[in-house]
């Protein structure tokens, strides 16, 4: 396994705006690369990107999240605007 390219971070922001993963799944896919101490992420681009995916799922209480489709648009407009 090897650290996420700018397109493949890309792919998974855009499934997560469409709804074709869930957060639970974005965060999922974004974890191992941050809790991994074998993984250097060093593109600092990729790091915000998989940072936010990791949180996607971020829980304010029980049955409301933190973040929702409007952040996930957001995420994926910064990121297509520094790539």
């Amino acid at each position: 396994m090897t650290v996420p390219t700018r397109a493949e971070v890309r792919e998974v922001l855009q499934a997560l705006v469409d709804g074709a993963i869930t957060p639970a799944q974005a965060d999922d896919w974004a974890r191992p690369w941050l809790v991994d101490d074998r993984f250097q992420v060093e593109d600092e681009l990729v790091r915000q990107a998989l940072d936010r995916l990791f949180g996607a799922d971020l829980m304010t209480s029980p049955s409301s999240y933190l973040h929702g489709p409007a952040d996930f648009q957001a995420w994926l407009e910064e990121f297509d605007t520094q790539r």
